[in-house]
C-alpha cells in the first residue's frame, strides 16, 4: 500500500492521512490512480486557437489568471473557440489584475456546460451542495431554505451571490 497521496491537479505529495490538497482543494489519491493526462495544451491545440476571432464575444468567467487559464484549457480541449482577455487593474495596487475567458455568444451555453462539468469533477462537494439546495436544504447545516433564498436563515451561509450592475 502506498505511503503517500498525490493531488491529481497540482501533483503535490501528502501524507496518507491528508484528504484534500491545501492548494486547490482536490481530493487526494494514491499515486497509482494518477492518470498520465497532460494538463497543458499540445502545440496543435495552441495553433488551432492562436488567432481565434470570436463572434459577439462574451465573458463566461472572470477571475485570477491561474483559474482562467485552467478553464481555458478545458474549453480548448472541448473544441470550443475561446480567448483570454487581461485587465491590468488601476495600476495603484488596490485593484488586482483581472482575467476574463471569452467565447462567442453562440458557444456560451456549451462553454458553461463544460465548465460546470469540470467544476463538478474537480470539486465533488459541489454536486452534494447543489443536490441539497435543490431539495430546499442548506448545504452547511441542513436547515430548510426557501427557493431563491440568498442566505440560510439559521447558519447565515450565502446561497446566492447577487452581483450589482456596474455603472
Amino acid at each position: 500500500m502506498s505511503q503517500i497521496k498525490i493531488c491529481p491537479e497540482c501533483r503535490e505529495e501528502y501524507q496518507p492521512h491528508i484528504i484534500k490538497c491545501v492548494h486547490c482543494g482536490t481530493i487526494l489519491v494514491p499515486p497509482e490512480e494518477i492518470k498520465d493526462e497532460k494538463k497543458e495544451l499540445t502545440s496543435e491545440e495552441i495553433m488551432k486557437f492562436d488567432n481565434v476571432v470570436l463572434e459577439n464575444p462574451v465573458a463566461v468567467r472572470e477571475g485570477d489568471s491561474g483559474w482562467i487559464r485552467e478553464i481555458f484549457i478545458v474549453l480548448v480541449k472541448a473544441d470550443i473557440p475561446c480567448a483570454i482577455s487581461q485587465d491590468d487593474g488601476c495600476g495603484k495596487g488596490c485593484c488586482g489584475d483581472k482575467s476574463m475567458l471569452l467565447v462567442s455568444e453562440k458557444d456560451m451555453e456549451k462553454a458553461h456546460e463544460k465548465i460546470e462539468e469540470y467544476c463538478m469533477k474537480k470539486y465533488p462537494e459541489l454536486k452534494t451542495s447543489n443536490e441539497m439546495i435543490s431539495k430546499g436544504k442548506c448545504p452547511a447545516c441542513g436547515s430548510p431554505v426557501e427557493t431563491g433564498a440568498v442566505e440560510c436563515p439559521d447558519c447565515g451561509l450565502i446561497l446566492l451571490i447577487i452581483e450589482k450592475e456596474k455603472k
